[in-house]
């Protein structure tokens, strides 16, 4: 009976093992605004836009300010909508301390998982740098200073514009072969289970 249960858990984790691919995501989320070298403007509309897959789950995201030089982080915007494939903000910075080492993270800061990160760009000030063109129709979100460990964001987006609103059924939409997998490993464990038994 003793060598039966190891068998039964080496099966139950040879089948775990094998249907781990299907529990793979695809991850395609681009930051094409700034570009790598581009530069913001203090006290200036500074357009962000990017590109993701379309059924990735990802319905909005937290956007932070980050330098590599310094610690800390400026927070932008939190549940910025992101649920189509084409996206962007409009960032209004002022006092932000200039530099050449600045960079974007677009994460979910509830559970830290992080989805993208821009290509290093700069901040000068306004009468050195150079403002890109804002987006039309994207929300314009201001922030100021430097980074602060105590600080909130900026602006948080409401939740009827991110898909929270939307009914629970909606939360698992995309993660079918997410689902199987994990009933699979499920059944096979309960039939190891069944078969240590016997």
């Amino acid at each position: 009976m003793h060598a039966l249960s190891y068998l039964t858990g080496v099966l139950s984790l040879f089948f775990a093992w094998y249907l781990l691919p299907l529990v793979q995501a695809s991850s395609y989320f681009i930051i094409n605004e700034p570009p790598k070298g581009g530069q913001w403007t203090n006290n200036a509309v500074n357009p962000i836009s990017w590109t993701k897959g379309l059924l990735d789950g990802v319905h909005n995201v937290d956007i932070e300010l980050a330098r590599l030089s310094t610690d800390g982080l400026i927070f932008v915007a939190r549940d910025v909508p992101a649920a189509v494939s084409t996206g962007g903000v409009n960032i209004f910075i002022q006092d932000i301390p200039t530099a050449d080492d600045y960079y974007l993270l677009f994460v979910n800061s509830t559970n830290g998982v992080m989805y993208s990160s821009s290509q290093q760009f700069s901040i000068a000030d306004s009468a050195n740098g150079t403002a890109a063109s804002p987006i039309a129709s994207a929300a314009t979100v201001t922030v100021s200073g430097g980074p602060n460990p105590t600080a909130v964001f900026a602006t948080t987006f409401p939740p009827s514009a991110n898909g929270i609103g939307l009914p629970a059924w909606k939360a698992v939409e995309g993660a079918r072969r997410q689902l199987a997998a994990v009933g699979c490993v499920m059944v096979m464990c309960a039939l190891g289970g069944a078969w240590t038994v016997l």
